[in-house]
C-alpha cells in the first residue's frame, strides 16, 4: 500500500494507513492530533513498523524518552519485513534516540537523496531545532538553504509544507524579503499550518515589523488549538513584538497567562527556551520582581541532566536569573563534555556561561570579554537568529 506521499508502506490495513497519514500531516504542520492518530493506526495494525517508529519520534519530541525507546525497539523488531525506505526511517529515529545526531543527519541526507518526497524524515533536518541547525556548524543556515533547494524539483510548485521551508531557509540566510512570499503563499494554500505561521513571525521579526507580526498573530491564533505544539511559541514571538513596542506589561501578562500555562503541550526544548529567554529579556529591561518558579520547575523536570548546547544556553539563563552559581557551574561542566565531543557551538556556550558567571560576580570587564567572545560564533549555538539576539542584547546590557 501507499501513503499520501505516494510512498510504499508495509501495512495490511487501509484504516491504519489513513490514520498514519493524518498523524504525519499533523506533525508536518504543527497541528495537534499526531500521537492520537498514531495510536489509532497501531490499534488497526499492531505490526505497523513505521507507525511504531513515528510514535517513537513523537514521544521523543514530547520528552518521553523511555517510552520512545520502547516504541523504537518495537519498530526494530519488525524492520526485516519492511521496505528499504522504511528501514532507513526506523534507523534514523533510533540514531536520534541514541543521541547520535551527526550520524542521524548524515542518514537523513542519504535518505533525501533516494526518497526526496519523504517529508517526515526530511523534516528532521529542517527548522530552528532540526539536525542541521543543531550541528554546531557556522554555515548551517546556508546548508539548510542548499538542502531545501535540492528538494524543490521533487514537489509540486504549490506544496504548502515545502513552501514554508523555502521561505524559512531564505529568512534565516538574511533574505526575509525573498522568503516572505513563499510563506505567505503557504498560508494561503493551507491556513491550518502552525509551522508556516511560525515562519511568518520570523519573517516579520527580521523585517522589523512588530505591528504586522502582532496583527497576523492575533488573527491567525484564533484558529489554532491551545493544545498545539507551537501555540505557546507563537505567543512567545508575539511577546517579543510587545517588548519591541514598549508594551512590557502586555508581554509579562502573556508570559504568565498563556505561555507558562501551556508548557504541558509544548515540546520541552521549545517550552523551556521560550520561558527562560523571555524572563531573561524582561530582566535585561529591569524587571526584577518576576517569579521564575514555573520555568525553573519545568526545566528541572525536563532537563534534570542538561541538554544539547542550545538547551544549556538557556539553562544558564535560568541559573543566573535565579541566582544559582552551582547550577551555572553544572552547565559549564556539561558543556565541557559537549566540547570534548567536538560540538562546534560548545565554545561559544562556554563563553556565555563564563560571561554570566562573571556578571553575577560584578566582574564587568571579564563578563564583557566573555560575552563578546560568545557573540563572535553565536550562530554555532543553533536555534534561530531571532532567538540568538538575546546574546547581543545581554552584551549591550553589561556595564
Amino acid at each position: 500500500m501507499k501513503d499520501s506521499f505516494n510512498q510504499v508502506v508495509t501495512c495490511h490495513s487501509d484504516a491504519a494507513i489513513k490514520a498514519y497519514d493524518h498523524a504525519v500531516d499533523c506533525q508536518l504542520h504543527a497541528w495537534p492530533g499526531a500521537l492520537a492518530a498514531i495510536e489509532q493506526a497501531l490499534e488497526q495494525a499492531p505490526d505497523f513498523a513505521l507507525a511504531h517508529s513515528t510514535r517513537a519520534l513523537l514521544l521523543l519530541s514530547a520528552g518521553c524518552s523511555t517510552e520512545a525507546r520502547e516504541a523504537s525497539t518495537k519498530a526494530q523488531r519488525l524492520v526485516n519485513a519492511v521496505t528499504e525506505r522504511e528501514q532507513s526511517h526506523v534507523g534514523i529515529i533510533n540514531l536520534m534516540l541514541e543521541g547520535r545526531s551527526a550520524a542521524a543527519l548524515q542518514s537523513v541526507r542519504a535518505h533525501a537523496d533516494r526518497w526526496p518526497s519523504d517529508a517526515l524524515v526530511i523534516s528532521l533536518a529542517l527548522g530552528a531545532f532540526g539536525l542541521i541547525t543543531f550541528s554546531g556548524q557556522a554555515d548551517h543556515d546556508q546548508q539548510r538553504f542548499d538542502f531545501v533547494q535540492k528538494l524543490v524539483p521533487h514537489y509540486p510548485t504549490n506544496h504548502p509544507w515545502l513552501l514554508s521551508h523555502r521561505g524559512w531557509a531564505l529568512i534565516e540566510t538574511n533574505q526575509p524579503e525573498a522568503g516572505l512570499p513563499f510563506v505567505s503563499r503557504s498560508l494561503e494554500l493551507r491556513t491550518a499550518n502552525g509551522n508556516a505561521a511560525h515562519v511568518m513571525m520570523h519573517a516579520r521579526f527580521e523585517l522589523n515589523e512588530p505591528e504586522l507580526a502582532m496583527g497576523f498573530a492575533k488573527t491567525w491564533l484564533a484558529q489554532y488549538p491551545d493544545t498545539a505544539m507551537l501555540f505557546g511559541h507563537v505567543h512567545w514571538h508575539t511577546a517579543l513584538c510587545e517588548l519591541e513596542l514598549g508594551q512590557t506589561e502586555q508581554a509579562i501578562n502573556r508570559l504568565l497567562t498563556v505561555i507558562e500555562p501551556h508548557l504541558a503541550y509544548a515540546p520541552p526544548l521549545v517550552g523551556m527556551t521560550d520561558t527562560a529567554s523571555l524572563l531573561w529579556r524582561l530582566k535585561l529591561r529591569g524587571i526584577s520582581d518576576l517569579n521564575w518558579t514555573t520555568a525553573e520547575k519545568f526545566a528541572q523536570h525536563k532537563f534534570a541532566n542538561g541538554g544539547n548546547v542550545f538547551a544549556e544556553l538557556h539553562l544558564a539563563m535560568l541559573a543566573a536569573g535565579t541566582g544559582q552559581p552551582r547550577a551555572l557551574k553544572a552547565c559549564r561542566l556539561r558543556l565541557q563534555k559537549h566540547a570534548e565531543a567536538g560540538h562546534g557551538g560548545a565554545s561559544s556556550a562556554l563563553a556565555w556561561v563564563d560571561g554570566l558567571t562573571s556578571w553575577r560576580a560584578r566582574d564587568i570587564s571579564v563578563a564583557r570579554q566573555a560575552l563578546t567572545e560568545c557573540v563572535k560564533n553565536s550562530v554555532t549555538l543553533g536555534g534561530s537568529h531571532a532567538q540568538r539576539t538575546i546574546i547581543e542584547r545581554t552584551l549591550a546590557s553589561v556595564g
